[in-house]
């Protein structure tokens, strides 16, 4: 798979970094920072692509900026892309608004878009977390899924049991799987969720803690995050 990542700060660059280091061999990374955009609606985002870049399957957009966001559907025509994934870890990079308008616009083309709020939300059929959970069919993105997003374990425990053991079968694409994974060995079963999932928040999590509405009241992104963890390690332990 042909991967083109979109990045333009700290964020992007560690995920990119991690997908690199333990993506199947025969994938090809690229990545682009896009141009410093001061204009709120981007009218002709050709002016802001370079003539060309890598013919690509999927995109992953790791982009700060709502700007570099309105640049994705130039940018499938110009790499071939059939599939976007876009990173929505804070509320303010893709705003409600133009993730539906990128969703239609991007279906006049059959290319499949997701927003995964947080990144380590997607699965091979699903994107976000509570109410924000949607279905998706890109075999694109599910071919991504099935290495990175929500993580899932095999434990085994100790005659005491304590975590003994955790394999990692699929991890966040941001690495805070493995160091979590390493803080939790030696406790208790009975009581490592939700210390869990806090210390996932310690990796650090880049994702945002600004306060935002849902209908269970005030909430934030990188709380959901620590839940991601620790439903896929309670879920782990009760397969046991």
């Amino acid at each position: 798979m042909k991967i083109l990542a979109i990045t333009d700060g700290v964020y992007g660059k560690r995920i990119v970094n991690t997908i690199g280091s333990k993506s199947p061999e025969n994938w090809v990374i690229n990545s682009w920072t896009p141009p410093v955009i001061n204009e709120p609606v981007v009218d002709e985002p050709e002016i802001f692509l370079p003539q060309s870049l890598p013919a690509s399957d999927l995109i992953l957009l790791l982009a700060e900026r709502p700007q570099a966001a309105q640049l994705i559907p130039a940018l499938t025509k110009l790499t071939g892309a059939k599939g976007v994934i876009a990173s929505v870890d804070h509320g303010a990079w893709i705003p409600p608004g133009l993730q539906n308008q990128l969703r239609r616009e991007l279906a006049k083309h059959d290319v499949t878009i997701v927003f995964p709020e947080p990144l380590c939300s997607l699965d091979i059929s699903t994107a976000g977390f509570g109410e924000k959970l949607l279905p998706y069919t890109s075999e694109i993105i599910s071919e991504f899924a099935r290495h990175f997003g929500r993580p899932i374990f095999e434990v085994e425990l100790d005659a005491k049991g304590k975590i003994a053991q955790v394999q990692i079968k699929r991890g966040a694409p941001c690495g805070s799987t493995e160091y979590t994974v390493g803080r939790i060995m030696g406790r208790p079963a009975a009581t490592v969720i939700p210390t869990a999932g806090l210390l996932c928040l310690h990796y650090p999590c880049l994702a945002s803690m600004k306060f935002e509405q849902t209908e269970n009241g005030v909430d934030t992104i990188m709380h959901n995050s620590g839940r991601i963890f620790n439903e896929g390690l309670q879920k782990a332990l009760d397969s046991r």
